[in-house]
């Protein structure tokens, strides 16, 4: 790989009003020794590519062109905990069929441009918290309707606030 690759993934971006209400969640439930996502940062990942050759980055934009014109509604209600990452996360219990499809759809769009996708099955969510080394005792997130309206090609630059910078966004409508 060459010095000039970049770190990318689709995502769906949040508008102001859920990222608002996702860091208002952060503020009043996470303890201090966690490190929170930033609010600028809060994005659900539909699919992570690593590092990509800047030659390849005008496919994956007609790509993010080709696909999920329907805006959808996604309700976060469900406050989760991976041990092993040590991520605590916001997510559905229940994603609508048009989160899934769009997710499928783009996987099938990458592995037909020769790109490899997570083998693991798809699980909705919106990271919060990195390094927590337990689950915290938090207050349930208070359902919250997030009107998904734009998905994103996304760069990745660790050691920065906000690290995620969108390379290419399209509205669904």
């Amino acid at each position: 790989m060459s010095d000039q690759t970049r770190r990318l993934f689709f995502a769906l971006w949040p508008d102001d009003a859920t990222r608002l209400a996702l860091f208002h969640w952060q503020t009043y439930n996470l303890p201090a020794d966690v490190r929170w996502q930033h609010r600028a940062d809060l994005h659900m990942t539909l699919h992570f590519l690593g590092q990509v050759e800047p030659d390849r980055i005008d496919e994956l934009l007609d790509l993010g062109e080709s696909v999920g014109k329907t805006p959808f509604g996604l309700l976060l209600d469900e406050i989760g905990y991976w041990p092993k990452p040590q991520v605590l996360w916001a997510g559905p219990t229940s994603p609508p069929a048009e989160l899934l499809n769009l997710q499928l759809a783009l996987g099938e769009g990458l592995h037909g441009l020769g790109f490899a996708t997570d083998e693991r099955p798809f699980r909705a969510h919106v990271t919060l918290a990195r390094r927590v080394h337990e689950r915290p005792a938090t207050e349930p997130l208070a359902p919250l309707a997030w009107p998904v309206s734009q998905l994103a090609l996304v760069e990745s630059r660790p050691g920065r606030a906000p690290m995620y910078h969108p390379v290419g966004q399209w509205a669904l409508h």
